[in-house]
C-alpha cells in the first residue's frame, strides 16, 4: 500500500514540527535561567546604601555581577541628582551544590 505525497510530506514535517516547539521551550528556559535576580537599592542607614545580586549559573561571573550593581547604583544616585561613590564590594563566586555567584556594593550618594 503506498501513501500518497500530500500525506507523506505530513508524517515528515510532523517531527520537524514537534522538535521546533520543543527547542523554543529549550531556549525559553536557558534564557529565563539566565534573569538576575537583585535586591535594588536597599537603604542601610547613615547615608549608605547596597545593592546585591545574584547570577543565576555557575557561568555567570562575580565581576559581570558587580559591575551591573554599580551601574544600578549610579542610576540610582543620578536619579536623585547626585554621583555614586563605592564604598565596599564583596564577590562570591559559584560554589558546589547551587550556588550561585553573587555580588554585593555598599556605596553612597554624593553632591
Amino acid at each position: 500500500m503506498s501513501i500518497p505525497v500530500q500525506e507523506s510530506r505530513l508524517l515528515v514535517l510532523w517531527p520537524a514540527r514537534q522538535l521546533g516547539k520543543y527547542l523554543s521551550l529549550a531556549a525559553f528556559a536557558l534564557l529565563s535561567a539566565c534573569a538576575t535576580p537583585t535586591t535594588g537599592v536597599v537603604p542601610r542607614g547613615e547615608g549608605l546604601h547596597t545593592v546585591t545580586r545574584q547570577g543565576e549559573g555557575f557561568w555567570v561571573t562575580p565581576d559581570s555581577l558587580k559591575a551591573a550593581a554599580i551601574l544600578e547604583a549610579d542610576a540610582y544616585c543620578k536619579g536623585n541628582g547626585k554621583a555614586v561613590k563605592v564604598v565596599h564590594t564583596k564577590e562570591i563566586p559559584a560554589g558546589v551544590l547551587g550556588r550561585w555567584p553573587e555580588s554585593e556594593v555598599l556605596f553612597r550618594c554624593e553632591p
